[in-house]
């Protein structure tokens, strides 16, 4: 197994980056957050990869974290979900908003990215929510309650009435922390940190 690729960034591309390594170029399939988050072209960059293989295919991914490349080896084990549609997801939310979506069984979120329907969003949910459970940690401190869910998908609706879109609305709530939240709460916070728009 490759566990990182280390060497000079040679080039960026839409989806990928191409890093430079004892004489080869290595082109990584990357998420938009990790290929956004890449030193400029001619610097030394690290990331963590994956190779998939699959009959006449094989890909190199990679990560900016051994937790990103976690997730995704978690999504592409659920039954529909190739290595496209994983990195689609993570390039929509990070891991741990991920992770949080699918321990507050949150459908409408994960079936907002594009290519992933609601029955693989369903089995999405299905086969990874006890997988993910040990990645969780404090991560459902709000979706952990009796009422959590419920609250989150409250809060996103009334964003989504104010002209944000879903991805935006989960990225806005991220983090929110509260041992008795309330949705007016979790919108004045959201609100907060989408600047106030």
């Amino acid at each position: 197994m490759i566990d990182f690729v280390e060497g000079v960034l040679v080039e960026k591309a839409e989806d990928c980056a191409v890093v430079a390594l004892g004489g080869m170029g290595l082109a990584l399939h990357l998420t938009t957050g990790t290929l956004g988050g890449l030193p400029p072209v001619g610097k030394k960059v690290r990331l963590y990869a994956h190779l998939y293989i699959k009959e006449d295919v094989v890909q190199l991914y990679g990560f900016r974290d051994r937790r990103e490349r976690e997730v995704f080896l978690r999504l592409i084990g659920v039954t529909g979900i190739g290595p496209r549609a994983a990195l689609a997801i993570l390039s929509a939310y990070d891991p741990d908003t991920f992770v949080r979506l699918v321990a507050s069984e949150d459908l409408e979120a994960i079936t907002a990215v594009s290519g992933v329907g609601k029955k693989s969003g369903q089995r999405i949910i299905v086969e990874l929510k006890d997988k993910l459970a040990p990645l969780a940690g404090d991560l459902g401190a709000v979706a952990a309650g009796p009422d959590g869910g419920d609250l989150l998908r409250e809060a996103r609706e009334a964003l989504k009435g104010l002209g944000y879109s879903v991805a935006e609305a989960n990225r806005a709530l991220d983090g929110y922390r509260c041992e008795e939240p309330r949705v007016e709460d979790m919108i004045r916070y959201a609100l907060r940190r989408l600047g106030g728009k």
